[in-house]
């Protein structure tokens, strides 16, 4: 007790040296952990920036898959496109229209029909352009109705040895009321009587076109609407064969 009342300043120092000891520790202390706060720190960027790096190149790498796939798509279609036009070429050159299908499906009935191939060759091979035309003759009649079957209700061609007449379905008019000229939007029947009374009739819309063969002439008729009540006949003759 003695001592320690006889020397303060020695007390002082030790708790001098003691706070600096705590000090140097607390500091020493708080810079490790600034460090490791640091490294750690650091680490998560540099693994941030390595996952950013890894999704980067693999974005890159299915951008450019994807650009190949859609370059190889785009390829594809044009070479499809072509293809297509080379078969629609190649279907119009195989597959009959117009004019040259109504004589694919003639010569099909006609066969399906048991008529000669041979036979049906030779008629065909026999065809030639008409020749020794006539100048084509214009003449109309009054179609007959159910309502209507007066007078002017045919004509006559090549002398007399043709007869054109027809039939077809009244007109209605706004009341609902039948009138007592045709109607030229509806099908109807035209008949073709040969002398002796042979009669062909074709039946559809107007126009209607037909073709007669006597003695060694072609004779041809076009039929279509004229004047009200009216249908018009052009008609002409040509050599046959």
């Amino acid at each position: 007790m003695n001592f320690v009342t006889q020397d303060p300043g020695g007390r002082y120092r030790r708790r001098a040296e003691e706070g600096r000891r705590r000090l140097v520790l607390f500091l020493l202390a708080a810079g490790i952990l600034s460090s490791l706060s640091y490294w750690r720190g650091a680490e998560n960027v540099r693994s941030t920036e390595s996952a950013h790096q890894q999704q980067s190149v693999r974005l890159q790498e299915e951008r450019e898959g994807l650009e190949q796939t859609i370059t190889s798509l785009r390829s594809e279609l044009q070479s499809t496109q072509v293809r297509y036009q080379q078969l629609e070429e190649k279907y119009k050159q195989d597959v009959p229209a117009g004019a040259l299908k109504q004589l694919t499906e003639l010569v099909k009935k006609q066969l399906d029909s048991g008529i000669n191939a041979e036979r049906l060759s030779s008629a065909i091979n026999s065809a030639r352009p008409p020749k020794n035309c006539s100048a084509p003759a214009v003449k109309r009649f009054v179609i007959k109705t159910p309502v209507y079957s007066g007078p002017h209700g045919s004509v006559s061609f090549a002398n007399g040895m043709i007869t054109v007449t027809g039939q077809g379905e009244p007109a209605v008019g706004s009341t609902g009321t039948p009138e007592a000229w045709y109607d030229p939007g509806k099908p109807l029947s035209i008949s073709f009587i040969q002398t002796g009374g042979k009669e062909t009739v074709k039946t559809g819309l107007l126009p209607v076109h037909h073709s007669m063969i006597i003695a060694n002439k072609e004779y041809r008729f076009t039929v279509a609407a004229g004047e009200r009540s009216f249908i018009s006949v052009t008609s002409d003759s040509c050599d046959y064969p």
